[in-house]
């Protein structure tokens, strides 16, 4: 799915004007729970236009403006207000990947007591352990889960069959079958290193399966040893079987060129699985099946919702939002479009048959990595990301790159504290 393009300056002159107007036509009408309107800012893919709606329609008398955006716009726009202590964002999407620069800076609030105090209502002990740990730091937990999110390999399971070809097990098969599928027509796999969250994704994936990943224990680099360069000197030999642009291509536009018959496979969010069936944007309907990815090391995250540290509005509020746009209901209407962090839906017969994507989800989940429990993870990948670029695209030799990489990540963190 596409996405309007928000620049920063359009993203915050909107979250201003939506919190004039609701001031401005609030006055004497105003629910005694809420001082104007809600303001949330998130990522937008499928399920979280779902659960934005239920935000909207939670409680009655309370009115919730909801602006969704890309990744990268939505964690610029929360990072820019939270860091200003601005009051402007209310409730804000987060990943597991993010939370613990956002706890750490103080621009998140605990929500240990109010978890505690709704538990029973909503039914919060019916959440899988690894969803709610992964947003816990420290004993405080951060935010309430309403995805599981895995990276999966996508394939076309009716062109694999005429060529009498299985879905790849190791990375060496993955490159064989990229290089034998690709042709002027359609590309041997889709790739999507846009921007900071698609080269990280993406080389994580050949970092596990190929290399030792990101850092030892000391959280010293080790992308750039041996076996980090012959990991990222795959993964630009896999750009040479991709699709044209693939190094400005996001999860939408590789969304986008599978459901279009463009790409014989890929590595992609469970989240965009449902996609592959649309009716009214799919022309591969029924022709996509899924398997965990090749040699494993696949990207695992939660996604959830964090108040702000500034808000203004009754916390209790806020949190009932949350609470009641990740219910088992709402995340039932949702259980088509990712992995829903709830044991009652993941161990649903109905759902498990209707959606064709869950066993290997599951699957995935096993093998799956998440990202580094580093907070400055983030940070650092912002050069670590532009040098992977660099050497993908040629630029720079691979090992030179992921030593200039290794040496500015090294420093970074260093002047943080580490080391």
């Amino acid at each position: 799915m596409s996405s309007r393009k928000i620049t920063r300056r359009q993203a915050i002159q909107g979250l201003a004007a939506a919190a004039t107007a609701g001031a401005a036509t609030s006055m004497g009408i105003r629910s005694a729970k809420a001082s104007g309107p809600v303001q949330v800012v998130s990522h937008r893919y499928p399920a979280l236009e779902h659960y934005a709606e239920a935000m909207k329609k939670a409680i009655p008398g309370v009115t919730v403006n909801a602006q969704l955006m890309p990744f990268d716009k939505a964690m610029e726009l929360s990072r820019i207000a939270l860091s200003s202590k601005a009051d402007t964002v209310d409730i804000l999407y987060m990943s597991d990947g993010h939370v613990g620069q956002f706890a750490a800076s103080g621009w998140i609030r605990p929500l240990n007591d109010l978890w505690d105090k709704f538990k029973s209502e909503y039914k919060l002990d019916d959440f899988v352990d690894q969803a709610v740990q992964r947003f816990t730091i420290d004993g405080k937990i951060y935010a309430v889960p309403h995805v599981i999110n895995v990276m999966m390999l996508f394939y076309r399971k009716d062109l694999f069959d005429k060529a009498g070809k299985q879905p790849p097990k190791t990375m060496e098969e993955f490159v064989e079958l990229a290089k034998f599928f690709n042709s002027p027509m359609r590309a041997g796999t889709a790739s999507c290193l846009k921007g900071l969250d698609g080269t990280l994704n993406e080389a994580h994936w050949y970092l596990h399966s190929i290399g030792d990943g990101w850092f030892d224990k000391q959280w010293k680099p080790i992308f750039n040893n041996e076996k980090g360069v012959k990991a990222i000197e795959t993964m630009k030999e896999v750009g040479r079987y991709a699709q044209k642009g693939f190094t400005a291509s996001g999860n939408d536009e590789c969304m986008i060129t599978l459901q279009q018959d463009a790409a014989a496979m890929a590595l992609q969010w469970a989240t965009r699985a449902g996609a592959m069936d649309d009716p009214k944007k799919s022309r591969v309907i029924g022709n996509i099946e899924w398997v965990a990815a090749p040699g494993g090391g696949g990207k695992i995250t939660s996604d959830g919702y964090s108040i702000s540290a500034f808000s203004k509005q009754d916390p209790e509020t806020l949190f009932r939002i949350l609470a009641t746009s990740s219910s088992q209901d709402t995340m039932r209407g949702a259980a088509s479009m990712m992995v829903p962090p709830r044991r009652s839906l993941l161990d649903d017969p109905e759902l498990r048959t209707k959606n064709r994507y869950y066993p290997a989800a599951l699957e995935a989940v096993k093998v799956a990595v998440p990202n580094p429990a580093l907070p400055e993870f983030y940070p650092a990948g912002e050069f670590i990301s532009r040098r992977i670029l660099q050497a993908v695209t040629g630029e720079m030799p691979t090992k030179q790159a992921l030593d200039l990489a290794a040496s500015e990540t090294e420093a970074f963190l260093k002047a943080r504290g580490y080391y």
